[in-house]
Parts: structure tokens; C-alpha cells; sequence
């Protein structure tokens, strides 16, 4: 099994929970909310993982550059 397999396996486990959480918090207005509704909040899902991206972006750029300070060549005394 590759890890793509892996990964894949572990996503569609995991989305009858989501699924099974979005209907006891929202109801299941879901499959009948027109449309444009969903499309609202595809969008607004969409700017929050493009918001949570950047945070975990700048969150690694910090990290690597503590890695290349603890990389770079130190010069002896």
C-alpha cells in the first residue's frame, strides 16, 4: 500500500464523522439548502484554509530559519 493509499484510506474514514458531526450541529438543511447557500460556504471553508495555510506557512518560515541558524557553519575561536 502507498502512501497516497494510506492517506486516501484515512480521509475517507474519516468523512462519514464529519458528515455524521455537521448534521447533529446544523440538522440535515445541508441536502436541501439552495445551492448558492453551499456555495457561500464552500467559499468561506475555502478562505479559512487559505487563512490557516498562511499561519502554518509563517509558523514554518520562522522554523526554517531556526534550522538554517543551527546549520550554518560556525566560525572558531
Amino acid at each position: 500500500m502507498t502512501t497516497v493509499d494510506t492517506t486516501l484510506d484515512r480521509f475517507i474514514t474519516r468523512l462519514p464523522a464529519r458528515l455524521t458531526a455537521g448534521a447533529r450541529e446544523y440538522g440535515d438543511r445541508s441536502f436541501t439548502r439552495p445551492p448558492a447557500e453551499l456555495v457561500d460556504e464552500l467559499q468561506q471553508e475555502l478562505e479559512d484554509v487559505c487563512g490557516w495555510g498562511l499561519i502554518l506557512w509563517l509558523q514554518l518560515d520562522r522554523l526554517r530559519g531556526a534550522v538554517d541558524r543551527l546549520e550554518a557553519p560556525r566560525e572558531e575561536s
